[in-house]
């Protein structure tokens, strides 16, 4: 079971954390990514890959580089597993 509250707080963090690309931005790209990544109880991402793409290689790989070795929040007492797998969108909009 996912707590909610946990998966709006890895939602804010993303959204807090990443960078549109500039080559993305000056060519107009926008979409969404689908990632799917492993945390474990402390946070930690052990490993993160697309479930589908965006259409822009700099915006998936914006996003994997976004994931790579980051720290997000804890799995809170609620969620005693060692680890958890989730999937969720990142998006990129211009406007």
């Amino acid at each position: 079971m996912i707590d909610a509250i946990w998966q709006a707080s890895v939602a804010a963090w993303l959204a807090a954390h990443k960078t549109y690309p500039d080559d993305a931005r000056r060519r107009g790209e926008e979409g969404r990514v689908a990632i799917r990544f492993t945390v474990d109880h402390a946070g930690h991402v052990l490993d993160a890959t697309l479930a589908s793409s965006s259409g822009s290689d700099r915006l998936d790989a914006a996003t994997l580089a976004l994931l790579r070795g980051a720290r997000l929040p804890g799995l809170p007492a609620s969620m005693p597993q060692d680890r958890v797998t989730i999937t969720t969108g990142v998006r990129f909009n211009l406007r």
